[in-house]
């Protein structure tokens, strides 16, 4: 064993990485349903399809609670946009 003292992360740091890596794996799933989405409208498939479809599928990935996440989804939304 070594007597070498391990690196600490701070809590702040460990958060900021956690944040990049959040914003990088969003962005890219964004991408990959925006692909999904240009190709399901390609494909001459009603919009109100489509959005049953991804809440579907946001169901799948969160679980059964999806009320709650949608709400905590508005409440980012609505930070970030400033909007009501």
């Amino acid at each position: 064993m070594s007597d070498r003292s391990k690196p600490r992360l701070s809590a702040e740091r460990a958060f900021e990485l956690i944040s990049e890596i959040d914003a990088s794996d969003r962005q890219q799933a964004r991408l990959a349903i925006a692909g999904g989405v240009r190709k399901a409208q390609d494909g001459w498939i009603a919009a109100h399809v489509i959005a049953e479809a991804l809440v579907l599928e946001l169901i799948s990935v969160t679980g059964a609670d999806i009320a709650a996440h949608l709400r905590a989804l508005a409440e980012m939304l609505e930070a970030e946009a400033g909007v009501h």
